[in-house]
């Protein structure tokens, strides 16, 4: 991921947040509404999910207390056997993604791609592609609304297309 547009992106963010500190709750705008906004789209789920880990990160948000990673991950595991790239960014939105990724390993775990799938998928290393794509299948995505509207996010179609010099 690029840093430099991440601490870019970051600065914006950081200055709308001080900025809405005494507005009303309700008025305030999340962090992945700024990053929308600033102009962060069209990267896929994966790309999103990951752009919003550098920001979370730098800001201190969303980071597993030290040593602790490992055993949160074996509670997602417990619920959830199968899950995408976004959907682990959505329970461990700062962490480093290396580490996560060693943990997965470490844990008999492994990142694949599934055709008809927009995204990789963490898998147990000798569960079946048809099993995976059926316990996909089966549930709803993990997330909140909010969290899934930011990864499909497209920015405003501009009624004036026409450009004037």
């Amino acid at each position: 991921m690029n840093d430099d547009l991440i601490q870019r992106v970051l600065a914006i963010v950081r200055q709308t947040l001080k900025q809405q500190e005494h507005l009303p709750e309700d008025k305030q705008k999340s962090i992945e509404q700024i990053i929308n906004e600033s102009g962060v789209s069209g990267i896929g789920p994966q790309g999103m999910a990951e752009f919003r880990a550098g920001i979370y990160a730098g800001l201190g948000i969303g980071v597993c207390q030290p040593g602790t990673l490992r055993q949160n991950l074996q509670g997602l595991l417990f619920d959830h056997d199968v899950f995408r790239v976004s959907e682990l960014r959505f329970f461990f939105p700062g962490d480093p993604e290396a580490e996560i990724f060693s943990n997965l390993t470490e844990l008999g775990y492994t990142l694949k791609t599934l055709v008809g799938e927009p995204e990789p998928v963490w898998r147990p290393k000798f569960m079946q592609r048809a099993t995976v794509a059926r316990k996909l299948a089966s549930r709803k995505r993990i997330g909140s609304p909010e969290y899934l509207a930011y990864l499909s996010y497209k920015p405003p179609q501009r009624n004036d297309t026409i450009t004037r010099h």
